[in-house]
């Protein structure tokens, strides 16, 4: 991945960030320096955790991945073999945010049904939370304005 100072991204620990380039804290110890918008606190995330990271997508790349909300079927879940907690977590350590919203939007179709598990309904509530806080950002929307692109139609 490629990041150029100004860009924003996300990752463990950090809602939205503002990548500002590549340090070198101590000797030979190289990190990537990000500025936490919400907390308006500095991040140093080492060059070796750069998977850690990924960019937040466009305004355009948000609104085609939305569209899985037009469906009220979950995605692939039928075929998971063994827990689904276990696979939505494997599925969201990609990093991606195609891998986010589908996540999203099986709980929700799943919650809808009333067929979630208690951790399936935390993660639930801290995956919105986080996809909500990103598009927020770009679309510079408010919170309520985004929950309700996230809702089945």
């Amino acid at each position: 991945m490629t990041l150029n100072e100004g860009d924003y991204v996300t990752g463990k620990g950090i809602p939205v960030g503002e990548y500002l380039g590549v340090n070198e804290l101590t000797e030979g110890a190289m990190f990537h320096k990000i500025y936490d918008v919400s907390k308006k606190a500095t991040h140093y995330v080492p060059i070796e955790s750069e998977g850690s990271l990924r960019k937040l997508p466009s305004k355009s790349t948000i609104m085609k991945n939305l569209k899985i909300f037009e469906k009220d079927k979950t995605i692939d879940i039928g075929e998971v073999d063994g827990s689904r907690y276990r696979y939505f977590n494997e599925k969201l350590d990609k990093m991606t945010f195609k891998a986010e919203i589908e996540v999203l939007h099986d709980l929700v179709v799943l919650k809808k049904d009333k067929s979630t598990s208690v951790s399936e309904n935390k993660l639930l509530i801290s995956l919105r939370e986080k996809v909500v806080n990103e598009m927020s950002h770009i679309l510079a929307s408010n919170s309520k304005e985004v929950e309700g692109l996230l809702t089945l139609q």
